[in-house]
């Protein structure tokens, strides 16, 4: 499938004299010349200077939380015993390899646990917490989910251990938020740290307030890099610098695991680009949480034992998923093309390759689109809108017809019981049915 523009939305741009002027007062090529002027990037006198990394997580406002967390961090003697809480996602997954990392050599033991995507599904979840809290915990670390679970978050600390959470999905509007979050979306957070993924807030995080060396943190950019271009998070100067900073740090030295998975790949680490990451690697890495358990991707991030093995699973993992998302994709553009254009439910589509299929139809369509299927006694969708479009406004106005939701502007999930998927699905078709979007200009050389 090809995605169309229309042709009152092509900007066509040829390149003109100052950009020449430029190009060679640069030594650049004339097509970065143009693409600098096209995107009105031209600044007086240096349009390609980027501030320093130090300079960037300096300046940077992670909103509040983010201070007082480093306080309580560096007032433990020791975490003790740390237990990381992430998700299923290649952000989930990197976010809790880097909290591991970071804890490593300070805590007596690090262990992890992610909620499996079938069984339980993403977030926080009660009768989980309700059977790991009685393990002796000392410390809970919960990355990449936990904005919304105040109640449960509020539980864990009372029990008397140190809680810190990182995320950067939206918080609930006008629901509390707990004082363990740091979150740039839950108040104070600028414009670039709310561009951050939650890999991203956690590794800033510990750079700005010295919870880490900067020189350990920056053996890490590779975790941040890969998060950041999974979750497909805008490319401002910070973001950019981490994905720079990672794709280095992965061509001169790649850990282990992620060594074995270039080599099943077939790729040379020196010729690691963003492009070989997001079309080879990053599929691979989402695979695991996708069709198994998201504890593989995990352990070919940490590089430890078993890290060869996994590769090599990631790798198979991924093909049985390309397969049958590509049955999936054929078989919902077949219900959408029917009476109902933006819902379909799949009654043996396995629910982990929902959000891709939904990502790829939307992006073709240029139109909103929610894929659901059934997980035990509910149902589980995924929804996906393009630019313009706000997937939170859409689940927050049927918020009480769901069991539990959350995401971003353009991609969110949700959970509902089977007997209320009726008036959901209802809803979704109505409210997609009816989203204005403003196709954006696209600019051509």
């Amino acid at each position: 499938m090809t995605a169309l523009c229309r042709a009152d939305r092509l900007k066509i741009v040829r390149p003109s004299a100052s950009a020449r002027l430029l190009a060679e007062r640069e030594n650049c090529s004339l097509l970065a010349a143009a693409v600098i002027e096209a995107r009105d990037d031209l600044t007086a006198e240096a349009p390609f200077a980027c501030p320093s990394m130090s300079a960037l997580i300096g300046e940077l406002d992670l909103g509040r939380g983010a201070s007082e967390a480093a306080e309580r961090w560096k007032k433990m003697k020791n975490p003790g015993r740390v237990l990381v809480y992430g998700d299923y996602d290649v952000d989930g997954a990197a976010s809790t390899a880097l909290a591991m990392k970071i804890c490593r050599g300070a805590a007596r033991t690090v262990r992890f646990f992610i909620p499996h995507r079938h069984e339980q599904g993403y977030g926080l979840h009660k009768s989980v917490m309700e059977q790991l809290l009685p393990m002796g915990w000392d410390t809970l670390i919960v990355v990449d989910c936990g904005s919304k679970d105040y109640e449960i978050l509020d539980e864990a600390a009372a029990s008397g251990m140190n809680v810190f959470v990182f995320d950067h999905h939206q918080p609930e509007e006008g629901k509390p938020v707990h004082w363990s979050i740091v979150n740039p979306h839950c108040g104070g957070g600028d414009e670039e740290s709310r561009s951050l993924c939650a890999t991203g807030v956690l590794w800033a995080w510990a750079w700005k307030y010295g919870i880490v060396s900067e020189r350990k943190i920056m053996e890490m950019a590779d975790l941040a890099a890969l998060a950041t271009l999974a979750d497909c998070m805008h490319l401002g100067d910070l973001n950019k610098e981490i994905v720079r900073e990672g794709i280095a740090s992965m061509k001169g030295r790649p850990g282990p695991g992620l060594a074995k998975l270039f080599y099943h790949l077939g790729l040379s680490a020196r010729g690691i680009s963003e492009e070989s990451l997001t079309m080879r690697v990053i599929p691979c890495l989402n695979a695991a949480g996708r069709m198994d358990i998201a504890d593989t991707a995990v352990d070919v991030l940490l590089g430890g034992r078993g890290s060869e093995e996994g590769a090599e699973a990631l790798v198979v993992l991924n093909k049985k998923r390309q397969l049958l998302s590509g049955r999936i994709s054929d078989e919902a553009m077949e219900i959408l093309s029917g009476p109902f254009n933006h819902v379909a439910l799949g009654e043996d589509w396995p629910v982990g390759v929902l959000s891709g299929v939904a990502s790829r139809i939307c992006s073709v369509n240029s139109s909103p689109v929610a894929l659901a299927a059934p997980v035990k006694e509910g149902i589980r969708g995924t929804l996906r809108v393009p630019e313009g479009g706000d997937a939170i406004k859409v689940l927050d106005s049927i918020s009480s017809l769901l069991d539990g939701w959350g995401g971003h502007q353009y991609a969110a999930g949700f959970s509902v019981s089977r007997s209320n998927w009726n008036d959901v699905h209802t809803h979704l078709e109505e409210a997609l049915s009816s989203m204005e979007l403003e196709e954006p200009e696209i600019t051509a050389l």
